[in-house]
């Protein structure tokens, strides 16, 4: 009888150690840190004003447990320049909270995603005091990572909404960069 119980056990306990095993063979996603850069390009009555510009943005994405879905943060720096008469520059700092869910297989070179989620963002119109607002923030985007060697790159395009005292002002960062980690 002893003999029935430890073979039932030792069946019971490979069968559940069998899919621990295969999972840790397989490599895990981990946190990963990332910058870029890129066009930004005015929208609606900020378009109106603001020619396109630039901006630099860092990027740190970790992941939730072993879903597609990631958390993600980003912090922007960026500038517009005014359209002529006027003179000058809009400068947007800010940064984003956003979940990330990746398309397709988790082990492919080239990988795209669909990310939006809610930050806060200083616009600065330039021209002295008064012309700098912080406020609620939002974007929706995607992109495509790509892996190259041991690191990966990305590519995406989100729409940005901030939302002035005014109106909204909204905006489309187009950004490539670079992302370390796992």
């Amino acid at each position: 009888m002893h003999r029935f119980h430890f073979g039932s056990l030792a069946v019971a306990l490979s069968l559940c150690a069998s899919p621990a095993l295969r999972a840790q063979s397989q490599p895990t996603e981990g946190i990963r840190f990332g910058v870029g850069g890129g066009l930004t390009l005015p929208m609606g009555t900020f378009g109106d004003i603001d020619k396109a510009g630039w901006h630099l943005v860092g990027v740190l994405q970790l992941p939730i447990s072993q879903s597609p879905i990631h958390l993600r943060f980003d912090a922007m720096y960026g500038q517009t320049s005014h359209k002529s008469p006027a003179s000058g520059n809009t400068t947007l700092t800010g940064a984003t909270a956003d979940l990330l869910y990746h398309l397709g297989d988790r082990h492919a070179n080239v990988r795209p995603y669909v990310l939006g989620g809610l930050g806060f963002y200083n616009v600065d119109f330039g021209g002295g005091s008064g012309n700098s607002q912080s406020k609620l923030a939002f974007g929706l985007g995607g992109g495509i990572l790509f892996g190259v060697g041991t690191m990966h790159a990305f590519l995406e395009g989100r729409y940005m909404s901030v939302q002035t005292k005014t109106k909204s002002l909204n905006f489309l960062p187009i950004s490539l960069g670079v992302m370390f980690g796992q």
